[in-house]
């Protein structure tokens, strides 16, 4: 598996073009800032994470019910026979704003709704991150 940030949804032609065949992928577009000119002609929603992954493994986009600010977030599940692995992208964007502890609250508050999300006893959460100093 593996994470791309940067990305932008799943029908753009740049995303298809990095799934290679026997892979899938799962996705979650940037965010629009409430100030955009979404009415424009020339507006456009670059960037986002994807989770890609061999089709042989049965993966899903989990959603966490988590309004995060400070980084972009995809969740996924993945199952391999009666094993699940619970997959978090985190992403800061190169020039983000600098970490405050609205950040680390927010990570914190994904950490607990995936303690108690009904996921499998056997899942595996991993944390995969990018941030800038």
């Amino acid at each position: 598996m593996s994470l791309k940030p940067g990305t932008k949804t799943r029908e753009s032609t740049s995303l298809k073009r990095t799934v290679p065949p026997g892979f899938g992928c799962i996705d979650a577009a940037r965010p629009i800032p409430p100030d955009a000119a979404v009415d424009s002609l020339h507006f456009q929603n670059h960037g986002g994470l994807a989770i890609i992954h061999r089709d042989s493994i049965g993966f899903r986009k989990k959603c966490l019910d988590v309004n995060v600010t400070t980084f972009e977030l995809l969740c996924g599940v993945a199952t391999m026979r009666d094993r699940h692995l619970v997959l978090v992208g985190v992403y800061r964007r190169p020039g983000s704003q600098t970490l405050t502890s609205a950040f680390y609250d927010e990570l914190a508050a994904v950490f607990e709704r995936l303690s108690t999300t009904a996921v499998p006893s056997s899942s595996v959460a991993t944390l995969t991150y990018t941030w800038t100093w």
